[in-house]
C-alpha cells in the first residue's frame, strides 16, 4: 500500500430574555402589569475570517497555467525523460497512489491533491535541479507512477477535476497525503518539522473515520524493535532503557524521543528505523522489556493532509471529492487553472 489524514463553522446562538409580568392581589389600588421587556437583539453572525497569506510563500501566479502544460517526466525505472501532458501524468500517478478500482470520488480527491503537489514541485524546481525534469516517478522524490494500471475510473476522476488545484490565501498548498492517518491528521511540526520551512495552517489534527474501511493491519499494530537499534537511531550511548517519548504533538504523534542529551524528532526517528518498521509516529504505548522496545500504534504514513482510506470511507458515504479534499486541508479553496 502507498505511504499515502473536518473543520469549524462559526455558529451564533440567539439569546432570548424572558420576563414574566407580575400582578398584585391587593386592592385598592390595582397595580398594572409590569411591562415585558423586548427580547435582546440577536448577535450578528459573522463570516469566517479569510485566511492570512503564509509568510515566505509567494502568491501563486495562475496566469502561467491558462492551458494544460506539457511536462518533462523523469521515469525512474528507465532512467529516461519523457514529455507528456500534465493530466496524462496525473492519471499514472492516481493509478499507483490509490487502487484504480476505488470509488470515483476518492480517486477524484486524490487527483486534486496530486495535481496540486505536482505543480508545487514544478514551481519549486526541486526535481529540475535533481533530474533536469519537471517531475520524477521515484516515490521518494515525488509521487509514484503506473500508467499501465490506468482504467476508466481513473480517467474519469482525473477528467472531472481537470485543472483543479488547492490554494490557501492565494498560495499553492503543499498537498502532501498519506495512506491512513489513524483517524486524526498530523501537523507539520509532527511530520515535516525540517522539510517544510514555512507555516502550514491547513495541516491540522482533523478527525475522520478511516478505520471503517482501512485494513486491520494498519488500523492498530504492534512492533518490537531491538533496543540497540533504537539507541543507534537516536545516537544514544547510555542504557537504552532510559529512552523515552519526550513530547507528543497536537495529534498525539511523537514530537521528540530521546534520553540524556540526545533528543530527536519523531519523524526523523521513524525514518531512521524504517518507514515499514514503524508504520507511523502515532504511538499509544512504548515499553522496554528484555532488550527490546515494543511500540503500539495506529495508522500508516506521515498522517498529513489527505488520508486515502478516509477518502475511501467518505466516498462510500456519498461525499463529493471537493468536500473530501477541503475537509483534509481546512481553509483551502479549489481553483480551476485550465479547461
Amino acid at each position: 500500500m502507498k505511504n499515502k489524514t473536518l473543520n469549524t463553522i462559526l455558529v451564533a446562538g440567539i439569546l432570548l430574555a424572558f420576563v414574566t409580568g407580575a400582578y398584585t392581589l391587593l386592592k385598592p389600588p390595582a397595580l398594572k402589569p409590569s411591562p415585558v421587556p423586548a427580547p435582546a437583539p440577536a448577535p450578528v453572525e459573522q463570516a469566517p475570517l479569510a485566511p492570512k497569506p503564509i509568510a515566505g510563500v509567494a502568491p501563486f501566479n495562475a496566469d502561467k497555467y491558462v492551458s494544460e502544460p506539457q511536462i518533462r517526466v523523469y521515469l525512474a525505472d528507465k532512467g529516461t525523460i519523457e514529455t507528456m501532458p500534465l493530466e496524462k501524468y496525473i492519471e499514472g500517478v492516481i493509478a499507483q497512489e490509490m487502487e484504480p478500482d476505488w470509488p470515483i470520488e476518492a480517486l477524484a480527491a486524490q487527483a486534486i491533491a496530486s495535481r496540486t503537489l505536482t505543480i508545487s514541485a514544478i514551481e519549486a524546481g526541486t526535481i529540475k535541479k535533481l533530474r533536469n525534469a519537471d517531475v520524477s516517478t521515484a516515490k521518494e522524490e515525488l509521487q509514484a507512477f503506473a500508467p499501465q494500471k490506468v482504467n476508466d475510473s481513473v480517467r474519469q476522476a482525473v477528467a472531472r477535476t481537470r485543472g483543479e488545484v488547492l490554494l490557501y490565501a492565494g498560495g499553492l498548498v503543499n498537498a502532501i497525503y498519506s495512506s491512513c492517518n489513524g483517524q486524526i491528521g498530523a501537523t507539520r511540526e509532527e511530520s515535516f518539522p525540517k522539510e517544510i520551512p514555512h507555516e502550514t495552517p491547513y495541516f491540522k489534527p482533523v478527525v475522520d473515520t478511516c478505520f471503517t474501511d482501512a485494513p486491520d493491519n494498519i488500523k492498530t499494530w504492534t512492533v518490537k524493535i531491538p533496543a540497540a537499534q533504537v539507541a543507534a537511531a537516536i545516537g544514544y550511548r547510555g542504557d537504552p532503557k532510559d529512552i523515552r517519548i519526550l513530547e507528543k504533538g497536537p495529534s498525539g504523534r511523537i514530537l521528540y524521543i530521546g534520553a540524556g542529551d540526545k533528543k530527536m524528532y519523531g519523524s526523523d526517528f521513524r525514518r531512521a528505523v524504517g518507514y515499514d518498521v514503524l508504520k507511523s509516529t502515532l504511538i499509544s504505548e512504548m515499553n522496554y522489556e528484555g532488550g527490546s522496545f515494543t511500540f503500539k500504534g495506529q495508522g500508516w504514513g506521515n498522517g498529513v493532509g489527505l488520508c486515502q482510506w478516509g477518502a475511501h470511507t467518505y466516498a462510500n458515504e456519498g461525499w463529493k471529492a471537493q468536500d473530501i479534499i477541503k475537509h483534509y486541508y481546512p481553509g483551502t479553496d479549489i481553483k480551476k487553472l485550465w479547461q
